[in-house]
């Protein structure tokens, strides 16, 4: 059916750098099997002391914490009083945030629309649950600019 004869006549088109082919599955498909958009960055996460999701375990509870990723979900149950809760993705795994009525109204506009952020604060235990109580944030979303990433929010 195909004369596949020509197959030696394709074009050699130049390889995307990684950053562009991560890109370009975020901007086609709203995701990736590619690295992590957040690999792009580790470099300088890592100078500030960002913690990798899956080292969270080894860190002190109460320690102050600064972690960094994706913004998966955001929640507001009725029953929390006003509490929100962010889901944050790094290239290891997943951080639960949980941020105060009183930090989310000085956060409010940029936590509200962020798609990647940074949070410092402390981190909590609750069994096997591992959490970091979010003191400040920052919005990450300009580092990821052309990554279109779009968290799953639920009231």
């Amino acid at each position: 059916l195909f004369d596949h004869a020509d197959d030696d006549d394709a074009a050699d088109l130049p390889l995307l750098p990684p950053f562009q082919e991560v890109a370009a599955d975020y901007k086609s498909i709203g995701l990736t099997l590619r690295q992590h958009p957040l690999s792009f960055l580790r470099d300088e996460l890592d100078q500030l002391g960002v913690v990798l999701s899956k080292d969270l375990a080894t860190i002190d509870e109460n320690s102050i914490v600064q972690v960094a990723g994706l913004v998966l979900l955001r929640q507001q149950p009725q029953t929390a009083k006003g509490i929100r809760f962010i889901t944050l993705e790094d290239e290891t795994g997943v951080t639960n945030l949980v941020v105060r009525p009183d930090i989310w109204e000085r956060h409010r506009r940029m936590a509200t629309r962020a798609s990647a952020l940074l949070a410092i604060g402390k981190l909590q235990r609750q069994g096997i649950i591992i959490h970091v109580v979010v003191q400040r944030m920052e919005n990450l979303s300009q580092s990821l600019v052309k990554f279109r990433t779009q968290s799953r929010d639920f009231r």
